[in-house]
């Protein structure tokens, strides 16, 4: 291949091309390899969720930068649409965790008090409040902890806006399937493709998601795929501005007016295809929550592989063994919420100015072996 750069980025995910925008943005010459489209996994299906007050390690050392991801995407948000053209969406959303009994309530009050040491703003709302807000909630509740710090986007949108964004800076986006990488010693000069051809570059990020590691010539990454699906549903009516979730489910109307349900997690290896189980178990869990929602129509089922390490905090940053090797991985169901964040930390990485972004020990690619 005649194709050559400063750094390879292989994978066009959400942390791959925030990555890829960021060195650019930096002056250095970047290529994107891909093996399928744009956005075709888990980027372009997830919820799209900026949610600093859950997920793994949260309460915890995630807090800070989740509280991070949401301050660099209120500044990326208007700075991608001037560079493209596309609205990602981003808006801020109100967020309700409703309590079913007693014990659920206490668990919400001790949620509120982390959330204030937190600065993250929350209040507790009784079963009365929460049917004023959202009187097509059905069933016994107690109550409801409203957060006031969620925010939410398109998430293929914004995917899509970061490699437009990259391509205009001068970025290049190329098809291929990385089955290895070009090495010279322990330097990693290059990657090497399916057809046989290698490009060369000065570095290689790997942000291959759930699929790190699965080529012959490829670090052995500790991560798995973990199995999400989501309804999305046409529902009439102004029900449900809020998100509600309890008990592992969720109902959400986005801005185009659908109405979306789920979700599940599955260990179910690397098959993406949705299923009549996850559908059943979904639409069980939301009719609990609101009955009315039986008159919903399905309008898509989608599922995707999300890239969950074995400890469950993302993998950044230089692979011990491999020079000029670098990761960008295992972010979970936090992927779109910390990709600016992973962008700027492995960008910091490769061109020695991490700014304000160093890449903290919790998520340092080094505490891993890859052999």
């Amino acid at each position: 291949m005649t194709v050559s750069s400063d750094v390879i980025v292989v994978g066009g995910g959400a942390v791959g091309a925030s990555v890829a925008y960021e060195l650019v943005k930096r002056g250095v010459a970047v290529t994107i390899i891909e093996r399928d489209s744009i956005a075709s996994h888990a980027s372009g299906f997830a919820y799209g969720g900026l949610f600093p007050t859950m997920g793994a390690g949260i309460p915890g050392p995630v807090v800070r930068h989740a509280k991070r991801g949401i301050s660099l995407h209120k500044r990326l948000a208007p700075e991608l649409e001037d560079a493209t053209g596309i609205d990602v969406e981003l808006r801020a959303v109100r967020s309700l965790d409703l309590a079913a009994d007693e014990d659920g309530f206490r668990d919400l009050e001790k949620s509120l008090a982390w959330l204030s040491e937190e600065e993250l703003e929350a209040e507790l709302l009784d079963g009365d409040d929460v049917r004023r807000l959202e009187p097509a909630l059905g069933g016994d509740l107690t109550g409801a902890l409203i957060q006031r710090s969620h925010f939410e986007l398109d998430s293929y949108k914004y995917t899509l806006a970061l490699v437009t964004a990259f391509e205009r800076a001068g970025g290049m986006h190329m098809p291929g399937d990385v089955v290895g990488l070009v090495r010279v010693g322990d330097r990693v000069a290059g990657v090497r493709l399916r057809s046989g051809d290698e490009v060369p570059s000065g570095a290689v990020v790997l942000a291959t998601g759930p699929w790190a590691g699965t080529g012959d010539g490829l670090p052995n990454f500790p991560v798995k795929p973990k199995k999400g699906e989501i309804l999305r549903m046409r529902f009439p009516g102004r029900d449900f501005v809020h998100r509600v979730s309890l008990g592992g489910h969720y109902i959400a109307r986005k801005p185009d007016g659908l109405v979306w349900g789920g979700s599940t997690e599955e260990d179910a290896g690397f098959d993406d295809r949705p299923s009549t189980s996850a559908r059943d178990s979904i639409m069980a869990g939301i009719l609990a929550l609101a009955p009315a929602l039986e008159a919903a129509e399905i309008v898509q089922h989608t599922a995707c592989l999300r890239p969950v390490s074995v400890d469950d905090f993302p993998i950044i940053g230089a692979l011990p063994g491999y020079e000029n090797l670098f990761a960008a991985n295992g972010a979970g169901k936090k992927g779109i919420l910390l990709s600016p964040v992973m962008g700027r930390m492995v960008a910091g990485a490769i061109t020695g100015d991490p700014g304000r972004d160093p890449i903290p020990d919790e998520f340092d690619a080094a505490r891993f072996d890859y052999t």
